[in-house]
């Protein structure tokens, strides 16, 4: 990602075994300290900005159980109902 818009200096605090493997890492891939985390910040919006996409399994099960609200306790008392009760 070589788009340069515009730039602002900014000071991070890193553990010190982050920022060896940080510079091994950039160095090994030709890329700055600075472009691997520009790059690394703007993966994270991309993925939260793309929509979820549901497995197959998923999209079969959704709405499945319309209007209700299935609680934790709700799936243990399933599960138990379905596997000591059997």
């Amino acid at each position: 990602m070589q788009t340069t818009l515009s730039k602002t200096k900014l000071t991070l605090w890193v553990r010190n075994d982050a920022k060896s493997f940080g510079k091994q890492w950039a160095r090994k891939h030709n890329e700055s300290m600075s472009q691997l985390f520009s790059d690394y910040l703007l993966r994270l919006r991309k993925i939260e900005e793309s929509s979820f996409d549901a497995t197959p399994i998923v999209s079969r099960l959704s709405g499945v159980i319309k209007g209700k609200k299935a609680s934790r306790e709700d799936y243990r008392k399933h599960l138990e109902q379905k596997y000591l009760n059997a």
